[in-house]
């Protein structure tokens, strides 16, 4: 019983870090990658407190306009998908001051 408590703590751990190795640093919450990566080693605590107060948020990105789909036009061309670029940046820079 202790050995698969142990493992599924260990388990836990493991995964905390490799979310916080793979999240992006400006979307983190609280503290720096490298305090993330201190503290989700600490057993229970580090990953609960990454889930809590750590991992990014999810943020929706609006949908592509369908006009963008169907215009056969160079991405950085097509003002449909600029204007698209510009409310998917701008509701991550919302979510970020959040």
């Amino acid at each position: 019983m202790l050995g698969v408590l142990l493992g599924v703590v260990l388990a836990g751990s493991l995964v905390a870090l490799a979310d916080v190795a793979s999240s992006y640093e400006s979307e983190l919450r609280s503290f720096t990658r490298a305090h993330w990566m201190r503290s989700v080693m600490v057993p229970v605590l580090g990953p609960l407190l990454w889930v809590l107060y750590g991992r990014p948020r999810i943020v929706k990105a609006p949908s592509a306009p369908s006009k963008y789909l169907l215009e056969n036009t160079a991405t950085d061309d097509n003002p449909a998908y600029i204007a698209y670029l510009d409310r998917v940046i701008s509701a991550r820079r919302h979510q970020a001051q959040d």
